[in-house]
């Protein structure tokens, strides 16, 4: 490989790894490899893995570990509306919504087909940012 050649870039995948009832996450890469914490296991040793309990802390650690691959690249920042219609009989307050929101909703980056960006040796990180959500006039 040419230096000119961009290495493969790495591709990772929040993995349940529980049950409905005690739902776990683990961490893989696309060699099936899972986060240790500190490092990766051999192929397809699970046994090693970090285990989170929320997929939310899972997501954000999978996020961190390919910022630091892209740290060093000029960064921008973009903003696109995300909608909710609610429909219920009952009054929901704002603290209600959030919770619900941010334990219900993941945003799904297709990245084992699509890539970690645009452009090869890009990163988009999407969030959505539940603490600047507000009601809109009916």
């Amino acid at each position: 490989m040419s230096e000119n050649e961009e290495k493969q870039p790495i591709i990772l995948t929040v993995v349940n790894a529980g049950t409905p009832d005690f739902p776990r996450y683990l961490i893989a890469n696309q060699f099936l490899q899972y986060f240790t914490g500190n490092g990766w296991t051999e192929q397809r040793d699970e046994k090693k893995a970090l285990v989170y309990r929320d997929a939310n802390d899972a997501l954000e650690t999978s996020s961190s570990l390919l910022l630091l691959k892209h740290e060093h690249l000029p960064v921008k920042f973009f903003q696109a509306p995300l909608y909710l219609q609610l429909h219920s009989p009952h009054e929901v307050s704002m603290e209600q919504l959030k919770w619900w929101l941010f334990r219900a909703t993941k945003l799904l980056v297709d990245s084992p087909r699509f890539g970690n960006g645009p452009v090869a040796g890009s990163l988009g990180i999407c969030r959505i940012e539940f603490k600047e959500l507000k009601e809109l006039p009916s």
